[in-house]
């Protein structure tokens, strides 16, 4: 069967996300990110997307990395997970492949415990190895507490 995963890039990483969650990519330049002040720190704020508040998640500082930022090729990855349509920011949307069941190893139980894993897989092509998060479990604690 396969998927087809929407590729970008943290840290000169690569993560894969389903292409079938995605709701559109943006430049993340051409948006004003409105702070909201006392929310969890992965969340950047929100921006007027055709009318509409979206709410957006710094991938970074969920995955404890090094503050960047937003430059020329910074995006938003719009979601649609947990009823809403979110984004987050990557430092760039590299590609779109499409992985055989073959090429992708389920991650071991180890990293999978816990309620807050949104590790769903690795992806191997080639040399290169992509970890595939779920989008739906990714921030459902931080869009729980956005929901109080």
């Amino acid at each position: 069967m396969g998927i087809q995963l929407v590729i970008f890039e943290l840290d000169n990483k690569e993560y894969g996300i389903d292409v079938t969650a995605i709701n559109g990519i943006l430049r993340a330049r051409k948006f004003n990110i409105q702070t909201l002040p006392g929310t969890d720190i992965s969340i950047e704020g929100m921006i007027n997307l055709r009318g509409s508040v979206n709410y957006i998640f710094n991938l970074r500082t969920k995955f404890h990395l090094d503050a960047q930022e937003i430059s020329d090729d910074s995006k938003f990855i719009m979601l649609n997970a947990n009823n809403a349509t979110i984004g987050c920011i990557v430092d760039e949307v590299t590609d779109i492949v499409m992985l055989s069941d073959e090429q992708v190893q389920s991650t071991p139980n180890f990293i999978r415990g816990g309620n807050d894993n949104y590790i769903i897989g690795i992806g191997k092509l080639d040399d290169r190895m992509i970890i595939i998060l779920d989008p739906e479990r990714l921030f459902s604690t931080e869009f729980a507490t956005l929901q109080e």
